[in-house]
């Protein structure tokens, strides 16, 4: 019996000396001051990229050219008021790109329809670096209307950072600024929030969209699967890389320049 008893008093010793955490260190993590000091940081970076993919059923946007199948898109905040982004979509079976370019509120976007020169005009109204990283409708916004937040653990993500994991639930609408002002989520959605472990920036979050209007529809007997949106964050307070249009050319634009064309937009209704 001594022998029993000295035995689990070493194995006891052991794992309190390992580095991994025990389920009682994991649960002392506040998940709300975790995801207050990450929006925080976040918005006191001078530059970051974000990178938006989709995954799931096909997910339709309107535009002037034609509907078409959102993909992929890339965006670069600079500090105080500039935002560019690369959007990838599939109009007509053809792959498409449509750049935008925001100071501020005031945007210019050049696509296929426009002969791929810069139109000034809203492309995406949430697309403002201004409200991005603003108190009252950015990222820390979204970021407070998480509700049923509950700590998951530590992890690794598939690209090496190491991140705490939070879940959570919102209204989509309230969390668009996750998704750079692009896409506007729709009803109740759940939100998987990933906190880089040293930096505390946020590097990662997960949004479960269902019962989408603007999904595909499952063929009769399959069920409808949620739409994913996986954004990630990184190249926090990297060299700013952006390829500004020549604005002073472009701002003005003529009705003879844009007869038949107008502005398409990632959250309007299809109409």
């Amino acid at each position: 019996m001594l022998r029993l008893i000295s035995l689990l008093a070493l194995v006891t010793l052991l794992a309190a000396c390992n580095g991994n955490p025990t389920p009682e260190a994991e649960a002392t993590v506040d998940s709300l001051a975790l995801i207050t000091e990450a929006a925080n940081n976040i918005r006191a970076a001078e530059t970051f990229r974000i990178d938006v993919n989709q995954e799931g059923p096909n997910y339709t946007i309107y535009t002037e050219y034609a509907p078409v199948l959102f993909r992929r898109a890339t965006a670069q905040y600079v500090a105080p008021r500039e935002m560019q982004a690369r959007i990838r979509v599939i109009a007509l079976g053809l792959p498409i790109e449509i750049s935008v370019y925001s100071r501020g509120a005031d945007q210019w976007y050049s696509a296929v329809w426009t002969g791929d020169n810069w139109v000034n005009a809203a492309f995406a109204p949430g697309f403002n670096p201004e409200t991005l990283i603003a108190e009252d409708t950015g990222f820390q916004s979204a970021l407070n209307a998480l509700i049923e937040l509950e700590y998951v653990g530590e992890e690794t993500l598939d690209n090496g950072a190491p991140v705490y994991h939070i879940s959570s639930r919102a209204q989509g609408d309230q969390v668009a600024a996750l998704l750079a002002g692009l896409i506007e989520p729709v009803g109740d959605v759940t939100v998987d929030v990933y906190v880089q472990r040293e930096t505390r920036f946020p590097v990662r979050f997960e949004i479960s969209e269902f019962n989408s209007p603007y999904a595909e529809t499952p063929e009769p007997g399959q069920e409808a699967e949620p739409v994913k949106w996986i954004i990630d964050i990184y190249d926090v307070n990297a060299a700013p890389d952006l390829n500004v249009p020549q604005l002073e050319a472009t701002a003005e634009v003529t009705p003879e320049a844009t007869e038949g064309v107008s502005a398409p937009s990632l959250l309007g209704n299809g109409s």
